[in-house]
């Protein structure tokens, strides 16, 4: 074996920042939970989180008025609440995004945020902004911003988490409400979708290789000239009886841009780059294929084709063709019938090509062009490039290399990275073992500095009596409840800086003895499944029939040592 290469994973850190204390626990991992107490006289700026969010359903007029219309709720609301003033306040927006999911770019910055330590407080107009899934929704309340102490407020439902929670049977009802009226939006969308595409409405923001949008009819597609010709000329080619491979590999030996680089040519955005090269996007089999199996070509809109394999999932799974709309005549063919029939006679899939859920699926690759090699399993499974018979840019070898091969070198690889990784990591449990004199001497600090502050707040209560009995003025307690809540604030910093030191001492020895547990395993691998290739294995570059280089994934013991 010529190389393997592993990389690492940074892991972030939560940073050290004043916080908004009070009387609820603060989140320092799972291994310790230091309660620190409130200072009622402290007045330190929070950090506040508006999260703005929409339905794309809504429509796009609908979208930034509703937008603009939350974030002046939402601000009124904070202007009117002394416990905000001074806020510092940080926006999220999604806009035309639905709730019915989390995968959503400004909700997963807020969360991001959140576990950093960032947010001291969340404000939304209602709870459907947040989310319409029960599920999720319930335990991001319940649990997840709980255990972090960030207050959580939405204002139309009057719910506050600090100061007027509500009951669980509440909040799962308010919970179920948004979810139900998700599931009826979406049925409501589904329908009107597929209605217009009965109508032959083309609903796909871009429009298929050959085609344009219609400037004058929505969703009506037109002929694209120049890229027309291209589709004419695939299908003569097919009706030829030229393979897809072939008429491949004519299309790109005449320089016809493939749809990537086409699009990109206009305007659009380069998405199907190719790894090593990305001005070079060339036409494949694949490609080709696809494009002879399209039914627009002859005038027809098809829909519906894809579903959903879960409530809010966005993995897709083809539906039964009975299950599609397809609409005929709904904007001018490209090609006839009779030839779109002909063609797909050279569509036919030889079913010893690739076999879906194998163990090195999208791994072995080819080191010259990036792309994954095709598996052939007619005999014995094994691996060859099939840039090579479409275009010779990239100077992609011809060789093969078995499956059994690739096996035969990756498990003793495994065990050799995992041994090297473990010493690293066995030296580095060692290390912080040690260092259990530093664990007592923080919580002995932690506990001292809260006893002070106790002491202190102590003082705050004598000197507000001596001023009620009139004893001191009013300016000599002001002076001293400043010096003494500066001193609180010192306090309160240094319980936060040696807290983090602590937390990272815990969490350190905790995620070494994982990692230390996990190596031992790899050590006495025998055989590889999908799960353990996928975990530990980036890819595999094939340089030829003995010479593969192994790149390992970066989370493999979380180091960047190799072998």
């Amino acid at each position: 074996m010529s190389s393997a290469v592993a990389r690492n994973a940074d892991n972030p850190v939560r940073p050290n920042k004043p916080a908004n204390f009070t009387n609820k626990p603060v989140n320092l991992g799972k291994a310790m939970n230091v309660i620190i107490a409130r200072n009622t006289y402290r007045t330190n700026p929070i950090t506040l989180a508006i999260y703005l969010r929409i339905s794309q359903d809504d429509g796009n007029n609908l979208e930034t008025l509703s937008i603009t219309n939350q974030r002046d709720l939402v601000k009124n609301f904070i202007a009117s609440h002394a416990d905000f003033t001074d806020a510092k306040i940080v926006e999220y927006v999604d806009d035309g995004i639905s709730g019915s999911h989390t995968d959503r770019e400004a909700y997963k910055r807020l969360m991001n945020d959140v576990e950093n330590g960032l947010i001291d407080c969340i404000v939304v107009k209602d709870l459907s902004r947040i989310g319409r899934n029960l599920i999720d929704v319930d335990d991001l309340l319940m649990n997840h911003l709980v255990t972090l102490n960030v207050r959580f407020v939405a204002i139309n439902n009057g719910y506050d988490s600090f100061s007027s929670p509500l009951s669980n049977l509440e909040l799962a009802v308010i919970n179920l409400a948004n979810q139900h009226y998700n599931r009826d939006l979406a049925q409501k969308s589904i329908t009107a979708r597929n209605t217009k595409s009965k109508n032959g409405e083309y609903l796909t923001t871009q429009a298929p290789f050959g085609y344009k949008k219609c400037d004058k009819v929505k969703n009506k597609l037109v002929p694209d000239d120049e890229a027309a010709g291209y589709v004419r000329i695939i299908f003569s080619l097919a009706c030829e009886g030229k393979k897809t491979t072939e008429i491949a590999k004519i299309l790109n030996t005449q320089g016809i841009p493939s749809p990537s680089v086409y699009k990109k040519s206009k305007g659009w955005a380069d998405v199907w780059h190719n790894v090593i090269d990305p001005d070079h996007c060339f036409w494949t089999s694949g490609v080709v294929y696809k494009l002879l199996k399209h039914e627009v070509y002859i005038g027809s809109v098809v829909a519906n084709r894809f579903k959903t394999i879960a409530p809010s999932s966005k993995r897709v799974a083809t539906r039964p063709r009975e299950e599609w709309i397809i609409a005929p005549n709904a904007h001018e063919a490209l090609v006839s019938e009779e030839d779109f029939n002909k063609a797909q006679l050279v569509t036919v899939k030889k079913r010893y090509h690739d076999e879906p859920g194998h163990i090195f699926g999208n791994k072995v690759k080819c080191p010259s062009c990036g792309h994954a090699m095709t598996r052939y399993t007619k005999n014995n499974p094994r691996f060859k490039c099939g840039t090579v018979k479409v275009t010779d840019h990239y100077g992609c070898k011809t060789h093969t290399i078995q499956q059994s091969e690739i096996e035969r070198n990756v498990i003793p690889a495994i065990k050799a990275h995992a041994d090297v990784l473990l010493d690293y990591e066995e030296m580095k449990l060692a290390q912080i073992k040690k260092s259990k004199a530093t664990t007592k001497s923080l919580e002995a600090k932690i506990a001292t500095e809260q006893k002070s502050i106790e002491a202190l707040e102590a003082q705050i209560t004598k000197i507000f009596t001596s001023l009620a009995s009139g004893k001191i003025t009013q300016e000599v307690f002001l002076q001293k409840k400043s010096s003494i809540n500066d001193a609180i604030e010192r306090k309160q910093l240094g319980i936060e800086k040696s807290a983090e030191q602590l937390r990272n001492l815990t969490e350190g020895r905790v995620r070494s003895e994982k990692v230390v547990a996990e190596l031992k395993q790899f050590l006495v691998l025998e055989k590889l499944d999908r799960d353990i290739v996928n975990l530990l294995v980036d890819k595999i570059l094939v340089h030829d029939e003995k010479d593969i280089e192994i790149v390992w994934c970066g989370g493999f013991g979380g180091s960047g040592a190799g072998v």
